[in-house]
């Protein structure tokens, strides 16, 4: 008799992590890149919903049309609409126990910063202070990013979804105090903000940025498209007007003949007047 392989269990890529801003998120990612950390490759069934979805739990996974692969997250909860704070996009689970915002606000503790404008140190202490209704349930954060892992590669769209509750978020340990990922660099490039969610495959598609390129050793600089056109350049500026006696310099033959006859006909014109002027008045 023979039996279908059974399905490996899919387990949060962290077990308790929370996620301040946007480095934190790469360092997550650089750490599945090297293989320290394991992303999420298909959709979570119902047993592993149930027992990994909960407080401090971090999931990072890639878009894929493929079959097997995955589209979209799902987890089976109902969600708010979602809020941005950058740059992370923040869910709150409705409750059929949640109230009105008519009762009192739970207190919680969280660090931040007093100052001329108040700075936070974490987004979710963001979507907390900005949001009126504080669910008694899960809140859900999400973020994606375009992964370059070299220069001819096509790029990849990773995602980060997390998930706390406001009474636990205080205690889940952060980047900076979780042993593995403390000693991590991200090296510059890897990363791009994935804000846009065009899933085309094509990556000249807007909304699927492209790695800069450099020009070949054989390209020519460009040349000034018309005398005015100054080749002087500014390191912030851009183009440099050229003067006014370049100008004239460059000015066509045409314009030039133009001008003389113009003078010419002034300088008789002011001598017919001065004719009639000193004419006596009878």
């Amino acid at each position: 008799m023979f039996y279908a392989p059974a399905q490996d269990v899919q387990r949060p890529t962290h077990p308790r992590l929370h996620v301040r801003d946007a480095r934190d998120a790469h360092v997550v990612f650089e750490a599945v890149r090297q293989g320290l950390l394991k992303p999420v490759h298909r959709r979570l069934n119902e047993l592993e919903r149930s027992s990994f979805i909960q407080s401090g739990s971090l999931f990072v996974w890639e878009e894929s049309d493929d079959e097997m692969g995955l589209k979209r997250w799902t987890d089976g909860r109902v969600w708010s609409q979602s809020r941005m704070r950058e740059p992370y996009l923040f869910y709150d689970e409705k409750l059929a126990s949640d109230e009105p915002p008519s009762e009192p606000k739970a207190k919680c503790t969280y660090r931040f910063v007093e100052g001329p404008s108040r700075t936070w140190t974490s987004s979710a202490q963001s979507h907390y202070e900005r949001s009126d209704h504080h669910t008694s349930g899960l809140v859900k954060q999400a973020y994606s990013a375009w992964v370059f892992t070299s220069v001819n590669a096509k790029p990849r769209k990773w995602h980060l979804t997390a998930y706390f509750t406001y009474a636990d978020l205080p205690t889940i340990p952060t980047v900076d105090q979780d042993p593995l990922l403390r000693g991590i660099s991200v090296p510059p490039g890897v990363y791009k903000s994935g804000k846009a969610r065009s899933r085309n495959s094509d990556a000249s598609t807007p909304g699927i940025p492209s790695p800069p390129s450099t020009p070949s050793p054989g390209a020519s600089a460009s040349r000034p498209s018309s005398p005015l056109q100054s080749s002087n350049r500014t390191k912030k500026d851009g183009v440099v007007l050229p003067s006014l006696h370049s100008a004239i310099a460059h000015t066509p033959m045409g314009f030039a003949g133009s001008h003389h006859r113009n003078s010419a006909r002034m300088a008789e014109d002011q001598r017919m007047i001065q004719m009639l002027n000193s004419r006596p008045i009878l």
